[in-house]
């Protein structure tokens, strides 16, 4: 178990992030109060590491839970620890399943999003099974083999290939169309085309010119509909009494966005023009990708 992982404290459902450090220890019995800071040390410092440590934290919450007096528990998991009620729940299942196993040869899994699968109560014995038969031969299963094993047992096989064009005939032409001309970007690329100093929040963007979409662990630059509809005015030559800059530098001089300069200039914001006025300035769109023509 010694390889690391990220592991999410708070849902992502959550709007507000709970905050550690706001608990009170004097509700508790004086006797208690040493213990159990030191038991939220325990649970912080443990997760966010690999499983055993993971393991650890959910070990330190089974005591907190039969130690700490009625009522308190849930208050010091959200206010002492900043968790969720459902992501402790999560992590003590995960530390009571491994404790009753016994089996030396768990130590084979090192993602703790399998290991909640498998301490789940709506995972059938026969997978868990299964996933120790796995360890003990020396080829642990991977998360996705185990959710495709408890689907088999509950009578809910794979789509056939069938079923999965089927799916695909359902998408509309132009969902399609749009797809294969998708642009596979970074979340940096993503925040430069929006603008952004902060990383990025939710699964779906969009500016005035393209639709910006997670799928995985990347991002995907899709052209609006309507922007993949009209042709692309041809780029205006730059003659004299005129300023090659870049789009940044031009959002900076103006006052203004990068993006809402970068959209402007698109060829939905130009609508066949063959420039934008921006605060009494008139700009064209360049050849020159990430640059703009600046009548002076």
């Amino acid at each position: 178990m010694s390889e690391l992982i990220t592991v999410d404290v708070v849902a992502e459902s959550v709007s507000t992030p709970l905050q550690p450090d706001s608990y009170d220890y004097d509700r508790l019995p004086a006797e208690l109060r040493d213990r159990a800071m030191l038991a939220q040390g325990t649970v912080l410092t443990k997760l966010g590491g690999a499983v055993e440590r993971v393991i650890d934290a959910g070990n330190t919450l089974c005591w907190a839970k039969e130690a700490l007096p009625h009522g308190e528990y849930l208050p010091w998991v959200q206010q002492a620890c900043g968790l969720k009620p459902q992501y402790a729940q999560q992590l003590v299942k995960a530390a009571e399943w491994v404790n009753t196993q016994h089996a030396g040869h768990l130590d084979q899994i090192t993602d703790t999003t399998t290991l909640f699968l498998l301490s789940a109560d709506a995972t059938p014995e026969d997978v868990r099974e299964w996933v120790m038969e796995r360890c003990a031969a020396g080829d642990p299963p991977t998360r996705k083999e185990v959710i495709e094993r408890k689907r088999q047992l509950q009578g809910k096989p794979d789509r056939t290939l069938a079923q999965e064009v089927k799916a695909a005939l359902k998408i509309s032409s132009e969902a399609r169309h749009l797809a294969a001309n998708a642009e596979h970007i970074t979340t940096r690329q993503l925040m430069d085309e929006l603008d952004l100093d902060d990383l990025p929040k939710g699964s779906q963007h969009q500016n005035q010119s393209h639709m910006f979409l997670k799928n995985g662990t990347g991002w995907w630059k899709v052209s609006s509909p309507e922007t993949e509809a009209e042709p692309t005015p041809e780029p205006v030559q730059q003659t004299s009494g005129q300023k090659l800059l870049a789009i940044k530098e031009v959002a900076e001089l103006l006052g203004v966005s990068t993006a809402g300069v970068s959209a402007r200039l698109s060829p939905s914001g130009l609508k066949g023009k063959e420039f934008t006025v921006i605060r009494g300035r008139v700009l064209r769109p360049s050849s020159e990708r990430g640059k703009c023509i600046l009548d002076e």
